[in-house]
């Protein structure tokens, strides 16, 4: 199963970090209430309905989850003004 979506849209990059990291630790804990309140307060995550669903799933087939790579655009292009925020996470057994 694979759930895409991005993180942060067109803002500083260190706000990007704070609200993505806080999001990207809901995920790995499989903390659905809390991905929802974060995009509920303006976390705009595009595709939080897919990656919830993929959280759901794999917590309930026991799998853990692990951060691979978090990264912003500024990361890339040297423009911190204004990034979009990825996260790479694997859910296994």
């Amino acid at each position: 199963m694979i759930a895409s979506s991005d993180f942060s849209h067109y803002v500083p990059n260190r706000i990007a970090y704070a609200q993505d990291l806080k999001a990207v630790k809901a995920i790995t804990s499989f903390d659905v209430h809390s991905l929802q309140q974060q995009v509920h307060d303006g976390l705009s995550m595009c595709g939080y309905g897919p990656v919830e669903a993929a959280m759901t799933y794999a917590k309930a087939n026991g799998a853990k989850a692990k951060l691979l790579k978090y990264m912003t655009s500024g990361d890339v292009t040297g423009d911190t003004s204004s990034v979009v925020g990825y996260a790479s996470i694997i859910f296994t057994k």
